[in-house]
């Protein structure tokens, strides 16, 4: 196989690899939660004459593995368990849900949406990018004096909070190579892999793709170790999980066989989608094996992989080319706001054009202004783009305002699919397009 072993490594030092001080600071930003999360207890305590106790915490999830990726754009999941004394909580698990977001709630901070109670946790979701996810355990011991974890998702069941950290450092330290048995390659090698394979899922703003925990469960079972290259390990082990998944869509808890994690059909619509995005990972990389692969051809595989400039080669191109005619887009000004609810509050009157991440189920207040001479017709033009809208479909809408009298003029969007969208500002006059403008919005799950 055509060897960019070095180039892979340094990709993922220098592109990949989330830096120790990054670290640091989200696990800054977990603390600064916990505090505001015991502060909104102590609010609740003396409000209504309770006395409810300080969680115990429990790092979980990507920090707590090692396997977090950077992201430029700062969308990072930092996730942390928070066990309560099992009589300090409701019975059931929803109303154990609601309570911790009504103890976040009291303490609001730069939150781009309120804390909600999920089905699996309470998640936050602040302006930064950054989002918190407070899975709700309760903790008792029985009879024999073992402690029991019972999480609370749809209903309580039963699951240590350590348990899949405790799998995946035993998995990274048992099945990768190793330096003292004749490796070459760095200890800790199937990490490496994951966080690759991780990158690759999150390559495109339009992908909506499983997970952390089910890629690293996927790697896990479709892992080819090689002592020697990072780069023939992952080629071999994408490989492997695309012909895993060609035959069996299923995924479970490693330390919990009983429990599959792609049980609703959301899951599995994302497992089937990651099955076609490696089948063309697959076709792309087989150019690595073939004699007639060079280091262009096999940077060119690599980028399309990760979608990365890091990849990028020089390529000669003729300078000639046709001009077409395009509108001039100075005539409308537009710019847009984040409102929790139509015609409600506005949580946020800078969403930058191309690159701000919005949550799903949030609206946005598209607003234009022109110096162009009324009346004339306003057209807004909604063009979906990704994996949930196609496969709703709804790959995008218009809607006319006619004989508008204004120079300025609005519109409302509710946030619903991942995904970079666009909506079109077109002003029409006499029939024809006069103006036109667009603005680019980012929605994450």
């Amino acid at each position: 196989m055509y060897n960019l072993n070095n180039k892979l490594g340094s990709f993922y030092n220098e592109v990949v690899r989330l830096k120790e001080a990054d670290r640091n600071k989200l696990r800054e930003y977990k603390k600064l939660n916990l505090e505001r999360l015991n502060s909104g207890i102590d609010s609740i305590n003396t409000k209504e004459s309770k006395s409810y106790p300080y969680p115990t915490i429990l790092e979980q999830g990507s920090i707590a593995m090692h396997t977090a990726n950077r992201h430029d754009d700062n969308d990072y999941d930092i996730d942390v368990a928070v066990i309560f004394p099992k009589d300090q909580l409701p019975t059931s698990a929803l109303n154990s849900r609601r309570l911790v977001e009504k103890f976040l709630r009291e303490k609001t901070g730069n939150f781009s949406k309120q804390p909600e109670a999920r089905t699996n946790a309470v998640t936050i979701w602040y302006s930064e990018g950054y989002h918190v996810d407070f899975a709700i355990y309760r903790q008792s011991i029985d009879f024999l004096g073992n402690t029991i974890y019972e999480h609370a998702g749809s209903n309580w069941k039963n699951r240590n909070p350590q348990d899949i950290t405790n799998w995946f450092s035993n998995f990274v330290i048992t099945k990768s190579p190793n330096k003292n048995f004749g490796a070459t390659v760095e200890n800790n090698q199937f990490r490496r892999i994951v966080r690759l394979l991780k990158k690759f899922t999150r390559s495109r703003e339009n992908w909506s793709l499983p997970g952390g925990l089910v890629i690293s469960i996927l790697a896990s079972e479709c892992y080819f170790p090689d002592y020697y290259r990072d780069d023939i390990s992952l080629v071999k082990t994408i490989n492997s999980i695309y012909n895993r998944l060609k035959y069996n869509n299923q995924v479970y808890n490693p330390t919990d066989r009983s429990s599959e994690l792609t049980e609703k059909s959301k899951y599995k619509n994302e497992v089937n989608r990651l099955k076609e995005k490696l089948k063309q990972a697959v076709k792309k990389l087989e150019i690595l094996n073939s004699p007639e692969c060079d280091e262009d051809k096999a940077n060119e595989a690599w980028k399309w992989v990760f979608n990365s400039d890091f990849w990028k080669t020089e390529i000669k191109t003729n300078n000639a080319s046709n001009k077409s005619f395009s509108l001039p887009s100075n005539l409308i000004s537009l710019n847009a706001s984040l409102h929790i609810s139509k015609n409600g509050f506005r949580l946020n009157s800078n969403v930058t054009n191309g690159n701000f991440k919005i949550p799903k189920k949030m609206w946005l207040k598209f607003n234009a202004s022109t110096n162009i001479s009324v009346p004339f017709d306003v057209k807004w033009i909604v063009e979906n783009k990704g994996d949930e809208a196609e496969a709703k479909p709804d790959l995008g809408h218009e809607t006319l305002d006619q004989n508008i009298y204004s120079s300025s003029f609005s519109h409302w969007e509710q946030t619903a699919y991942k995904g970079k969208h666009k909506l079109i500002c077109q002003i029409i006059k006499n029939s024809q397009v006069v103006a036109s403008e667009k603005f680019e919005v980012v929605i994450k799950k």
